[in-house]
């Protein structure tokens, strides 16, 4: 049903995704002991070089866009999807598949354009984005199981007439 908290927690992913569009995920600053410092920003919009608080390059992230929008859509179709319940677990398998594949696809992008990428040099705004990552994949395994505790229990309601 639409009104159980698999929704919500649909909801929830829908929320966080957009949430990581329009914040910096990864923001790391390197200083150079002459005092030139640059700035990286990533997002799943947008890659941004700064040297000395000055936009230098911008990139746009064509296939993180792409695979946060599959991610969106997808929690929408499983939202509206309510009365097929075994359907719902399959695309709630793709969403997963789709959320990995994207924060893989941002690892990646961040290993490729960000020199000498060091942990270490993150900002606290970065651990929070990833952290929200994982935060979103472990609801989208909550969705599965309450959608699976849902169809088990109507099967076993079944069962009994």
């Amino acid at each position: 049903m639409i009104q159980r908290i698999q929704s919500v927690f649909l909801g929830l992913i829908i929320l966080l995704i957009a949430t990581l569009c329009s914040i910096s995920i990864l923001h790391m600053v390197y200083v150079v002991p002459e005092g030139k410092t640059t700035e990286y920003v990533l997002n799943l919009f947008y890659f941004n070089t700064l040297e000395n608080g000055v936009l230098i390059e911008s990139k746009m992230q064509i296939l993180l866009i792409l695979l946060a929008s599959v991610v969106i859509g997808l929690s929408i179709y499983i939202l509206m999807n309510y009365k097929n319940r075994l359907r719902q677990m399959t695309f709630t398998l793709l969403n997963q598949v789709a959320i990995i594949a994207l924060a893989a696809a941002f690892g990646i992008q961040a290993y490729i354009y960000i020199p000498n990428f060091q942990s270490e040099k993150m900002l606290m705004p970065s651990v929070i984005g990833l952290t929200l990552f994982i935060f979103i994949i472990y609801l989208n395994i909550r969705v599965y199981f309450l959608i699976k505790k849902d169809e088990d229990l109507v099967r076993s309601a079944d069962r009994i007439r």
